[in-house]
C-alpha cells in the first residue's frame, strides 16, 4: 500500500481521526485548569539522637558515643512513620494555630512527606498556598526538635537534636504550567494515535472497492477502464 493510500483512508474518517484528540484536549484543558492549586516547600536536616552524656555524665562516653549512633539508626528508620502519625499531626496542628493557620490534622497528615537518605531526612510540605507550605514545613521541623523522643514511647520530651542543613526556601508550585500543558499534549497524542488506529480498523472491515488499484489487488485482473463520475 502507497503513502497516498493511507493518507486517503484518513482523509475518509477524518472525523474519526480527530474526535478523540479533541475530546481528550478539551477534557484534559478543563480538568488541569479546574485543579486547585498546591505549593510544596522542602527542607533537608539531619536527625540524631541527643547523647545521653550531654545531659548526664558517663563514665564510658566512647561506648556512649557508639550507642547514639546505633540508635539513631533506628530512630530515622522509624522517622517516616512518626511524621505520617495522627499524634504528630496533631502537635503540628498546635504549632501552626501558634502562627495564625488553620489546618486540620487529616490534612497535615496528607500534606507531609519524608524520604530518609542514610542519616540526612528531607522533608517536604505541601499546602494551598505558598505561605502555609513554608509555614507547615517549619512547624514540622519544631515539633519535631520539641517532641523528641516522646514519639517513641518515652516519657519526656526532647532527645532528638535536628540539625537543618537546607531550610525551607520558597515553596514552588507542585505542577507547574509547563507540565500541565505537557500532560494535555501527551494525552492528545495516545488519543490522536487511537483515532489514527480506529480508521484503519473500519478501513479494513470496509469491503467497498474505491480504486482501480484495489480494484486489480481484490480481482487479480488488469483494470481497462474506469467509468468517472459526472
Amino acid at each position: 500500500m502507497h503513502l497516498y493510500e493511507y493518507l486517503s483512508i484518513l482523509r475518509r474518517y477524518w472525523f474519526l481521526v480527530l474526535l478523540p484528540p479533541l475530546i481528550a484536549g478539551t477534557v484534559s484543558l478543563a480538568l488541569a485548569l479546574s485543579r486547585t492549586p498546591a505549593y510544596q516547600s522542602s527542607a533537608l536536616a539531619l536527625v540524631s539522637r541527643v547523647p545521653l552524656s550531654a545531659s548526664t555524665p558517663s563514665p564510658l562516653p566512647d561506648v556512649d558515643e557508639r550507642s547514639t549512633w546505633m540508635t539513631t539508626e533506628y530512630i530515622l528508620d522509624d522517622l517516616p512513620f512518626v511524621v505520617g502519625s495522627a499524634a504528630f499531626a496533631s502537635d503540628v496542628q498546635a504549632a501552626l494555630a501558634a502562627e495564625g493557620y488553620q489546618l486540620d490534622a487529616a490534612s497535615i497528615r496528607g500534606s507531609l512527606q519524608t524520604e530518609v537518605t542514610h542519616r540526612a531526612v528531607t522533608l517536604r510540605a505541601v499546602a494551598g498556598t505558598p505561605e502555609a507550605a513554608s509555614a507547615l514545613l517549619r512547624a514540622t521541623l519544631a515539633t519535631l526538635q520539641s517532641g523528641g523522643l516522646k514519639y517513641w514511647g518515652r516519657s519526656s520530651a526532647g532527645g532528638l537534636h535536628v540539625a537543618v542543613l537546607d531550610p525551607p526556601g520558597p515553596a514552588t508550585a507542585v505542577v507547574g504550567r509547563r507540565d500541565m500543558l505537557r500532560d494535555v499534549a501527551l494525552r492528545v497524542a495516545l488519543a490522536l494515535a487511537a483515532g489514527v488506529g480506529l480508521a484503519f480498523l473500519l478501513n479494513a472491515f470496509d469491503d467497498r472497492l474505491r480504486s482501480p488499484r484495489q480494484a486489480e489487488q481484490w480481482l487479480g485482473v488488469r483494470v481497462l477502464g474506469v467509468i468517472p463520475r459526472e
